[in-house]
């Protein structure tokens, strides 16, 4: 059953970059914070909560006038206004889209625009969203310009960054400008009022010229491009989202690949330097043995976990450092074990006849000490795998993770900082928990077995 486990978590790690297309420390903002898992829409009330939604506005002339020759094409809109006379002009863009789920916690828009070849004549800008039931919210205008400055007619919203010759406009609905704008409280979710009914939506770019000339030489010319709506799901994946909108299934299988490196690397770590020591003390005996088992003595007294933290403290929280410390400070109980059986190996018949007929001693411990220990020292590996994987998630969950590498301790110190805990996000909590404690139960079932091939008396007593 361990190696079935086990295998099951290796084939999870070597398959990540196949298992999930997010990169675990990178990929943000996928859906709403603490999204919940996708598959929980099985159950009656789930199944309205929306996915990650994103609209690309196709645009269609609306209202058009003979004055305004509008251009679309898939990556552009191209508004040309030609004067010649000297009334104001006004053109409507349209561009519908459903929403059939329940209202999400916010949305954000974006586009970029640009005026060219503008002549003695002002324009503007303003963006629309309408409801299935015809209510209109102002979501951005350009303010108006009559071909020189700019007058200020509505609350400004910020700009994202201007782009070589346009201007790219991305807001959230969290906005305080957009609330301040739409006559909304700070911190109210106009998300859950613009989304508050299930239908199709509309968007409108009102763009409007006037002419300060009647020669037909006044001329202007919009682009508008990539015009998006995105509203972040409350739904997402496999194991829905974090804090920051991080997909938590891509940070389970690549910690599946951290905690499984460390075990391993710091077990075998422990028990190489293990090993060697106490063979080293228990067929030297003497001063050697001695010295050794005084700095064993010294190892074994040491608290562990506020040495670790005391050292990731002073020298970063970098997982091979920990890697280190841990087999630093874990050989001295192996160590001792393997001494214990030197002891005994070394009075036995067929080593006192290896040393009768003049073999070396390097020759007896590498022929008959090394083969006779190497299954208890493997047996110990195995079993200081699962508690290296402890050690290491202890750290992470009490803030002394490697920032570099996604662990399951990392996600639950980061779902217990960041509320997941008080708001009972269960599908942040328990996978990177359960998966601690089966990995660790495999290679206990491992160790355990593997200590009753290398114990006869355990297998007597069964």
């Amino acid at each position: 059953m361990g190696i079935a486990i086990l295998i099951i978590f290796i084939s999870i790690a070597v398959l990540a970059p196949w298992l999930t297309p997010y990169d675990p420390l990178t990929s943000q903002f996928l859906a709403d914070e603490k999204a919940m898992p996708q598959w929980v829409t099985i159950f009656p009330q789930y199944k309205d909560l929306p996915p990650t939604t994103e609209i690309v506005a196709n645009w269609h002339v609306k209202q058009g006038s003979n004055s305004v020759h509008v251009k679309l094409d898939e990556e552009s809109v191209v508004v040309r206004y030609s004067g010649g006379g000297t009334e104001k002009t006004d053109i409507y863009l349209d561009a519908n889209f459903l929403y059939p789920y329940s209202p999400p916690k916010g949305f954000m828009y974006r586009f970029s625009w640009a005026a060219e070849k503008v002549q003695e004549v002002g324009y503007s800008l303003e963006l629309i969203l309408v409801s299935p039931e015809g209510q209109e919210y102002s979501l951005w205008d350009s303010y108006y310009c009559d071909g020189s400055d700019w007058t200020k007619k509505t609350t400004e919203i910020p700009l994202l960054r201007e782009e070589k010759n346009s201007t790219c406009i991305q807001v959230h609905s969290s906005c305080f400008e957009l609330l301040q704008r739409l006559g909304l409280p700070i911190a109210y979710r106009i998300a859950g009022q613009v989304f508050s009914v299930k239908g199709e939506y509309y968007l409108l770019m009102h763009v409007v010229f006037e002419p300060k000339s009647t020669s037909e030489s006044t001329t202007a010319e919009i682009i508008l491009k990539d015009t998006k709506i995105r509203i972040p799901g409350l739904i997402h994946g496999i194991l829905g989202t974090d804090h920051s909108g991080k997909d938590l299934f891509s940070q389970f299988v690549y910690g599946t690949r951290t905690s499984l490196m460390i075990g391993v690397l710091a077990a075998f770590s422990i028990t190489v330097i293990g090993t060697i020591v106490g063979v080293t003390a228990g067929y030297l005996g003497g001063v050697a043995d001695e010295i050794l088992m005084r700095i064993t003595d010294v190892t074994l007294c040491l608290p562990m976990l506020p040495v670790l933290i005391t050292l990731a403290a002073l020298f970063g929280s970098n997982v091979f450092f920990i890697i280190l410390i841990l087999a630093v400070l874990w050989w001295s109980g192996l160590a001792r074990i393997i001494r214990s059986r030197v002891l005994s190996l070394r009075e036995m018949t067929f080593i006192v006849s290896a040393k009768a007929v003049g073999a070396s001693r390097s020759h007896i411990i590498l022929k008959h000490i090394m083969p006779n220990v190497l299954p208890l020292a493997f047996a110990a590996m195995v079993l200081n795998v699962p508690s290296a994987i402890i050690t290491e998630a202890t750290l992470s969950f009490i803030g002394f993770s490697d920032p570099v590498l996604p662990t399951w301790g990392k996600m639950l110190h980061d779902a217990f900082y960041f509320g997941a805990f008080k708001r009972l996000a269960w599908w942040w909590i328990v996978p990177p928990g359960l998966a601690l404690m089966i990995l660790a139960l495999a290679f206990v079932f491992i160790g355990h077995a593997m200590d009753e091939i290398v114990n006869p008396r355990l297998r007597r007593r069964r």
